[in-house]
């Protein structure tokens, strides 16, 4: 954690530059924050094969009165009104884990999502 320096300098001193830590280069790791040990041992390495495993993400849309018999009659095209209103963000999620807020967008013919805000 950073702390601040005063803006005036002590009688009869006068203020030197603080020299900026070096940015890192492409094949430097940048710092892990400073975590106490039991949560820097809960970090997962980005590197490592854990990062890559699968996860299910979900997006779910809250739609009032929709049964089954309602989905098994969908057709190509059909529009389903929901309680999200247009351009409101939704939740994504992993499992009972919220991690970001995303919006609906079509690219070229196919739904996709698109995050917002990561929580």
């Amino acid at each position: 954690m950073a702390t601040a320096l005063p803006l005036t300098a002590p009688a009869g001193q006068g203020l030197s530059p603080v020299p900026a830590p070096p940015a890192p280069t492409a094949l430097e790791k940048p710092p892990a924050p400073d975590l106490p040990p039991e949560e820097e041992s809960a970090l997962i390495a980005p590197g490592s094969p854990v990062a890559r495993l699968p996860v299910e993400l979900d997006v779910s849309v809250a739609v009032a009165d929709f049964r089954v018999r309602n989905l098994l009659a969908l057709e190509p095209g059909q529009v389903i009104e929901s309680q999200w209103g247009q351009g409101q963000d939704l939740p994504l999620a992993c499992g009972e884990v919220r991690l970001a807020w995303s919006e609906f967008e079509v690219v070229d013919s196919q739904l996709a999502v698109r995050l917002t805000r990561l929580i």
